[in-house]
């Protein structure tokens, strides 16, 4: 059967092969390293022990091996390359096997060197990740179940280092892959506790620039880089730029950072009246140029009478629309519910650009070669746009096929926005989309914000709905631009619809619905704690609403779990 695998990958005829699809791109990922799976080479490095995830890391998993004595498992610690920096191994038997494989302190175990394994395809995917038998891509780990976990830095958010636990086939348990995620989270509190104030002042002031949906911006100082994506792409050199900016951080106005992106920001971040870091905002100077030339065509229509107040939602179709005209491939996230496909169609119409919109989540309703024809006749017409809705719908299978069939599209880019796509903030951020898709768009998606931070959107469809509509108090105005709304524009709809039902002239604080209430508790609800219930609810609407089965998903007990659902009014 593994020969057979092998044949198969071999002649790129993946639909044939039984596996599933992340070990399948591993194992795609392996051939084109180079990784020969019957004689795999070892690569050695530095055991850096002193390193940053090791001090912190070691005396938790010290700590953690005392509970899996008994458990035939091994537990393994690597750096960010894939450098092995320390083993545990509760069995000597399994310790013989692993030095017969030489999984060594120092060995490098990384997916592009040993081939498909929990620790390398943990580390080069980001995600965690079990590989039992064989599939691993080297025959000298068949014998291994491997769960791997990458352990984050709670301020940068980079991949520190990647734990492993590791079992021999016929030893594996389910509750490895939980077990290890509890232990990376452990170890992401003691990160956090031991980052410095210098770290958690420069991520506040990165946090606070980085909404400028087409700026790169990078935080750095001394010792720390924090970039959104775009200032990632530049592949900037840090260390020049921070000495560049220490002397006089206002001098850099203007610098080139990359081919026509200059920086337009720098905001000098100081402690005891000393520069220690800066936020750096840089500009596409194209863009800025083509905004500042629709800006002068617009003062030129305008005429002497008061410009009308420009209501939220134009506000937010005029944004996506400046940055529609500056991409040939734009991807708009956002929660389910925001209004992702209609600022899309209000942009598009306003521009009188006409459009085909496909489904992402109708494949199974259209059958899949029928909406791949569909995908791939639209991406042929040299003059169409192409909206695809719902890409967090698709399958990693048809998300790869969906992939291949936009990167093999030979359009020029001159020929402006030819393709659009919408996705949800949490698959997006999360990266549960297949990176070969979301990669076929600009680096940077135009998040369409939800209505809890849009009050003035809020405030614009619950006011003049019309004759024979109840109106809202300003105290039940106020509740309403300080309600969470989670469903968004669905369950701001519900609440109009309830308000026409209603038959009071004037509906006030007592008069509203008392679900509202407990809603309206999670919108006093701090940063920390909004994205802690987010986490709970996500947990739970995975898990199908079986408790048990999300508080093992969040490394929590039942009984934290049921305390945190009261204390955040979750049902």
């Amino acid at each position: 059967m593994l020969d057979t695998h092998r044949a198969q990958l071999a002649e790129d005829d993946p639909g044939s092969l039984m596996m599933r699809s992340e070990i399948l791109d591993s194992w795609r990922r392996s051939k084109l390293s180079g990784v020969d799976p019957d004689h795999v080479r070892s690569v050695a490095h530095e055991a850096r022990l002193d390193s940053r995830i090791a001090k912190i890391a070691i005396p938790v998993l010290d700590t953690a091996a005392d509970a899996l004595v008994g458990a035939h498992t091994s537990l393994l610690l690597s750096a960010p390359d894939g450098t092995l920096l320390w083993r545990w191994d509760g069995d000597g038997h399994l310790k013989k096997r692993l030095d017969r494989s030489n999984v060594h302190l120092g060995t490098v175990m990384s997916e592009d060197i040993v081939g498909t394994n929990g620790l390398g395809t943990a580390l080069e995917t980001a995600r965690s990740v079990t590989v039992s038998g064989t599939e691993h891509f080297s025959e000298m780990f068949h014998d291994f179940t491997c769960a791997g976990a990458p352990v984050r830095h709670p301020v940068t958010n980079r991949v520190t280092g990647v734990l492993s636990l590791t079992t021999l086939v016929k030893d594996a348990s389910p509750l490895m892959a939980p077990t290890l995620l509890r232990l990376a989270q452990d170890i992401e509190e003691e990160l956090y506790g031991e980052s410095t104030m210098h770290e958690r002042q420069m991520l506040r002031h990165f946090l606070a620039e980085r909404r400028r949906a087409r700026s790169a911006v990078v935080a750095v100082s001394a010792d720390v880089v924090i970039a959104n994506a775009i200032a990632t792409a530049m592949d900037l050199d840090h260390t020049a730029l921070w000495e560049r900016i220490e002397g006089s951080p206002e001098e850099i106005i203007g610098l080139e950072l990359a081919a026509g992106s200059h920086v337009t920001v720098c905001r000098p971040v100081s402690r005891g009246g000393q520069v220690v870091g800066a936020v750096v905002v840089a500009e596409d100077t194209a863009i800025a140029a083509a905004a500042g030339q629709r800006a002068a065509r617009a003062r030129g229509r305008t005429s002497s009478r008061p410009a009308p107040r420009e209501r939220p939602w134009a506000r937010l179709v005029a944004q996506l629309r400046d940055v529609a005209e500056s991409t040939d491939r734009l991807l708009v996230a956002g929660e389910d519910g925001v209004g992702k496909r209609a600022a899309l169609r209000a942009t598009l119409t306003e521009s009188n650009r006409g459009y085909r919109e496909i489904d992402c989540a109708a494949v199974d309703e259209v059958g899949r070669e029928e909406w791949l024809h569909q995908v791939r006749a639209l991406m042929d017409d040299p003059d169409g746009l192409v909206v695809l809705a719902h890409l967090d719908a698709l399958d990693a299978r048809d998300a790869r096929a969906l992939a291949s069939i936009l990167e093999s599209s030979d359009r020029p880019t001159s020929t402006g926005l030819h393709l659009a796509g919408t996705v949800s903030t949490a698959a997006y951020s999360e990266h549960t989309i297949p990176r070969a898709l979301t990669d076929q768009f600009a680096p940077d998606a135009f998040e369409v914000e939800p209505l809890r931070k849009r009050p003035d959107d809020v405030l614009a469809r619950l006011v003049d709905q019309g004759v024979g509509m109840p109106t809202l108090s300003r105290e039940a105005v106020q509740m309403a631009q300080r309600h969470p709304w989670p469903g968004n524009h669905r369950q701001l709809e519900q609440f109009r619809r309830w308000m026409a039902r209603q038959d009071r002239p004037v509906l006030v604080p007592d008069d509203l619905p008392a679900s509202w209430r407990n809603e309206l508790t999670r919108g006093n609800l701090t940063s920390m704690q909004m994205a802690e219930s987010d986490a709970i609810v996500a947990a739970l609407r995975q898990a199908a609403g079986n408790k048990a089965a999300a508080a093992t998903a969040l490394g929590i007990s039942r009984s934290s779990l049921y305390r945190k659902m009261r204390e955040y009014h979750l049902r």
